[in-house]
């Protein structure tokens, strides 16, 4: 679990949403509360901490792709909250697969935040 690195207790913005199928296709940031649930929030500047607001901890955070029912990119970018091990974005996408997305093979990708380097490949 982390806290944002940015302190400001943001409001949640009001486009933030569970993820589901159901979720238009679009580029995304994505928040997994403490509770395990994936909100989502249209990709943009320092949105990270408006997707659950009031400056909550996070168990996981990164950006995605949806087309349809695929996610076909799922990684761990996200300069508020950091996040670097690969077990967790592994779980990301576990949870997704269970709210009834598929993961496109290739789509799950690991960047570090201390290097600039090439992402790996998850699955």
């Amino acid at each position: 679990m982390k806290y944002p690195l940015d302190d400001e207790k943001y409001n949640r913005d009001a486009r933030s949403q569970r993820m589901t199928p159901v979720v238009p296709d679009g580029c995304y940031v994505y928040v997994r509360d403490i509770d395990g649930i994936i909100y989502v929030l249209s990709d943009g500047q320092h949105v990270h901490p408006r997707v659950l607001g009031g400056a909550k901890p996070a168990t996981y955070a990164g950006d995605l792709t949806k087309r349809g029912i695929v996610i076909t990119d799922l990684t761990n970018l996200s300069g508020t909250f950091q996040f670097d091990d690969a077990a967790g974005l592994l779980a990301v996408a576990e949870a997704l697969e269970a709210a009834g997305l598929i993961i496109q093979t290739g789509a799950v990708r690991l960047f570090s935040h201390t290097a600039h380097q090439r992402a790996q490949i998850l699955r």
